[in-house]
């Protein structure tokens, strides 16, 4: 009896020795590395402070010897199993490294010896920090403790004493202390550790025999929706329950002893049982593997199959337990959904396509609208009444550009494509562009504007975003305003470093019960009034705040105006006083024109409208170019004349602009600025043209002002 009780003692003990050992020798590659940093350190602060050099660096290279032996040392017991593991010479190989590092270790401050007083006192500190590190690492054996830490500590000590000072012989007595203590701490450090790797073999010794008394109970429940199989090494079936007689058709009695093979498989499923075969007589698992099996009747049935070898006491597979679950209906309906999602994308790319289709086509007509409207603005000869008309012309135009853009927005944003750039965005500097983009509309309706532009604080939100979200704001704010009414823009620091941007009209309001309606897209709450909108503007400002964390609000009473309020992280330094600015009507300035004179600019435009209009417009600016209708045309006319700029539409016939530009830069011409003019406005479409090597962008409509900047940024 005693006999017995003691086998498994026995092998506990072999196994809480094989964990110690392999412990120690794991810890070994952050502590070797460890010691290699400090004993660099060490090196490089005493390198000219120590008595002799040469010691030093015998004292350096034997440590690196060391490191480098006790590392080739832990490579090797890595490499080895288990039973290799255990043998008793490896502890001795550890035991041996560890007494040898510690006395390495103290040799420290007899070879690093310095006369100045800091120096020694920074080997002091080094010494103890190393002893102390150590415990960690070598709590597993309390003989590497000791090891370790006395042959380091003690030279240390006796070389405090030879000093023969008041400060070293305190320092020393301070020492023994250290090295009293540290010795009871590591004793204490693995009691407490040899009692953990006791209780943690045990119980996973524990768990795995309730873990296999669990594996064979669950496997023989008769009321699982899962097909429970046994079967023995011959595959003939030993266990059927319940659910495998509804999934397969076959009685228990009838499937008991037959070959498991015949009953389940079909006869071209042979290859593929093969191969699960083969997994499971290497002790690997067969889990979730989907197989197209069949009933009694002949009738096909999809199972996922759960499938483990049952192995004996010598490790040797004795059996096979498998589950199976019916997921016929489940793949019926996987398919049904992966019908749905590619009719889904299909559509999404349909609609992907529509919104590029409907951008270019939209804005090309916009192009020719909106360009020879504004050449028409600056013609002299025309009547009052003529240019009225022109005026309306273009703001029914813009109106529409407007709508144009937001609709894309609205899809970007829905789609996910929109992409943010979050950085602390100044106040002062983002108030000063709203400020002047904002401020012809509050001219033209004789509004008083309250914009402070010295303000000190930022927020956290994508700078150009937030300007699009304040212009929505604002221009709501000026269009739904009373006559002589003002628009005040106040900025309030709140807590958590919330900052609060309020925009305040003194318009008719919005009554309370239409609030909750008013950041719905396509809903005008003012439809019926005269003012134009899309009903989109507000919808956009919402879904670009949230995606900068942020929050929007409004408050309204009818007759008493309205607050619009964005709230975003950020912090305001100081309270910004007012400026108050009564604005009148300023009349349009049309951009001079270019006083640079004999540029070879050439223009590549497939569209006779569009030709007709760029050509007027660089004409108007100042500038004469020649006109190519396609890239290829283009090609041809770059090899006889040297242009100094470029101007061509993405979508051509021959030669697009994409290969337009790949082409020039492939003949070696990089210095020839590229513009695309393109009625395409997809960030990505952009971005395509950055990689054909163009340099810069327009979108169509191209505005003037524009138009000028761009080509005098690249010709001058």
């Amino acid at each position: 009896m005693d006999r017995q009780k003691s086998a498994p003692d026995s092998r506990l003990d072999k196994k809480i020795r094989l964990e110690e050992i392999r412990l120690l020798y794991g810890g070994t590659p952050f502590s070797y590395s460890a010691s290699f940093v400090i004993a660099l350190i060490i090196y490089n602060v005493l390198l000219g402070h120590v008595s002799s050099p040469q010691n030093l660096d015998i004292w350096l290279f034997t440590i690196l010897g060391i490191l480098f032996v006790r590392s080739v040392d832990s490579y090797l017991f890595s490499t080895k199993d288990k039973k290799e593991q255990s043998r008793n010479s490896w502890r001795i190989r550890f035991f041996a490294g560890t007494g040898i590092a510690g006395f390495c270790w103290g040799l420290l401050p007899w070879l690093g010896y310095s006369s100045e007083i800091e120096y020694f006192s920074f080997i002091i500190v080094c010494l103890v920090g190393v002893i102390a590190g150590s415990l960690s690492t070598l709590s597993y054996r309390w003989e590497t403790i000791a090891l370790f830490l006395l042959p380091a500590s003690l030279l240390l000590v006796l070389r405090l004493i030879i000093e023969d000072q008041t400060f070293f012989n305190a320092t020393s007595f301070v020492l023994l202390v250290f090295i009293f203590f540290s010795l009871t701490a590591g004793k204490k450090i693995f009691n407490n550790t040899q009692q953990n790797i006791r209780l943690r073999l045990e119980a996973d010794t524990r768990e795995h025999a309730i873990e296999l008394m669990h594996q064979k109970q669950a496997l023989h429940l008769q009321n699982t929706p899962l097909a429970i199989i046994e079967f023995d090494i011959d595959l003939n079936v030993t266990e059927w329950n319940k659910a495998a007689e509804r999934i397969f058709g076959y009685s228990r009695a009838e499937a008991i002893d037959e070959n498991v093979m015949r009953l389940v498989l079909l006869r071209d499923s042979s290859d593929e049982a093969e191969k699960l075969w083969q997994q499971l007589l290497s002790y690997q698992p067969v889990i979730g593997a989907v197989i197209e099996n069949k009933t009694k009747s002949g009738t096909p049935v999809i199972c996922e199959w759960f499938v483990t070898p049952l192995t004996g006491e010598q490790n040797e597979i004795v059996g096979i337990a498998a589950m199976a679950l019916d997921i016929s209906d489940k793949k019926q309906t996987e398919l049904a959904i992966l019908k749905s999602k590619e009719e889904a994308e299909k559509a999404n790319q349909a609609k992907s396509d529509f919104l590029s289709s409907m951008s270019h086509e939209l804005r090309t007509p916009l192009n020719a609208i909106l360009g020879f409207t504004q050449l028409l603005k600056y013609e002299k000869t025309l009547t009052e009444k003529q240019q009225s008309h022109i005026r309306e012309i273009s703001n029914a135009g813009n109106l529409l550009l407007e709508l144009v853009n937001q609709i894309l927005d609205l899809a970007r944003i829905e789609k996910g494509h929109l992409q943010l750039s979050m950085e602390k965005v100044a106040l002062a500097d983002c108030f000063k562009e709203v400020r002047a983009m904002i401020l012809p509309l509050a001219e033209k309706n004789n509004l008083k504007l309250n914009i402070s532009t010295d303000i000190s604080g930022y927020v956290i939100a994508d700078f150009t975003r937030l300007k699009q979200v304040m212009l929505n704001l604002l221009s709501n704010a000026i269009k739904y305003n009373i006559d002589n009414g003002s628009v005040t823009l106040k900025v309030l620091q709140k807590e958590n470093n919330v900052v609060r941007i309020s925009i305040i009209d003194t318009g008719k309001g919005i009554s309370e019960e239409l609030l909750h309606e008013i950041f719905q897209p396509f809903n005008r709450l003012n439809a019926a009034s005269k003012i134009e909108g899309t009903g989109i503007g507000l919808s956009i400002s919402k879904q670009l705040v949230e995606m900068m964390d942020g929050n929007i609000g409004v408050s309204s009473k009818i007759n008493d105006g309205s607050e619009f309020w964005i709230e975003l992280s950020g912090n305001l330094n100081n309270t910004a006083t007012m400026e108050s600015e009564s604005l009148t009507h300023a009349a349009e300035q049309r951009p001079s024109p270019a006083s640079i004179t004999g540029h070879n600019i050439l223009v590549a435009e497939d569209n006779p409208t569009n030709q007709t209009l760029i050509l007027s417009q660089l004409e108007a600016l100042g500038y004469a170019a020649d006109l190519a209708k396609n890239g290829q045309e283009a090609l041809n006319m770059m090899v006889n004349t040297d242009y100094q700029l470029l101007l061509t539409d993405c979508n051509m016939p021959l030669v697009d602009g994409y290969k337009l530009a790949s082409t020039i830069r492939e003949r070696g011409n990089q210095q020839l600025p590229i513009i695309a003019l393109t009625a395409d406005a997809f960030p990505e479409k952009k971005t395509e043209c950055f990689k054909a090597g163009m340099n810069d962008h327009i979108t169509k409509p191209a505005d003037l002002q524009t138009l000028k900047d761009t080509l005098e940024k690249y010709l001058n």
